[in-house]
């Protein structure tokens, strides 16, 4: 039996906001929002160590780098298997979640999309770069979402805003962008999503 938990998919389908959702529930997208906010990135791909620390911490877990790298994901796994918890496994070019239980090791990343038992992973002879083990804390407590739509010149910026009991949880999330390059053209696209609103397009 495993606490980790089946991918929650949003638009983002990466490997780094997908280990942050089989720890704690959350969608991709969410989780994508809060290294976002660390990085500054409006696009998450590729995540950057130090950052998907600092969200892990946003996220209320506690990060503690350890010494099983060095080897294959066997050995590594292996060695921690006296050792119960949750970890953050790195690989080449990727990131995986772990939990070993009493007598059995699950992991789960964005390609497994469920917990599975290391027996049928196809990782087993990759390279270990790096293993945190990852301590969770109760989630932040969200009070209210809401949509806002933002306006440049030529665009409209469609934004997500999280707000939470505490606000340094507190989150924006890029949903999209509406360009134009006239106020007819505008005019077009407004009734055109009107249309599909009321279901005659």
């Amino acid at each position: 039996m495993t606490t980790l938990k089946d991918v929650n998919f949003g638009m983002n389908e990466y490997c780094g906001p997908a280990v942050l959702s089989i720890l704690t529930g959350e969608s991709t997208d969410r989780c994508a929002a809060v290294i976002s906010a660390v990085s500054g990135k409006r696009e998450i791909k590729a995540v950057e160590r130090g950052h998907l620390k600092e969200a892990f911490k946003r996220l209320k877990f506690d990060v503690e780098v350890t010494n099983h790298g060095g080897s294959s994901l066997y050995g590594c796994l292996f060695r921690m298997r006296t050792f119960p918890g949750l970890y953050v496994v790195f690989v080449p070019k990727h990131v995986i979640a772990v939990e070993v239980a009493a007598n059995e090791i699950f992991l789960c990343d964005n390609h497994s999309k469920t917990p599975i038992d290391i027996k049928q992973s196809a990782r087993l002879m990759q390279k270990v770069e790096a293993v945190w083990r990852v301590f969770p804390h109760p989630l932040p407590k969200l009070k209210e979402t809401w949509i806002a739509v933002e306006r440049e010149k030529y665009s409209f910026e469609i934004v997500r805003y999280s707000d939470y009991e505490n606000e340094e949880d507190n989150i924006k999330e890029h949903l999209g962008t509406i360009r134009f390059k006239d106020q007819k053209e505008l005019e077009s696209i407004l009734y055109k999503l009107h249309s599909i609103y009321e279901g005659e397009f």
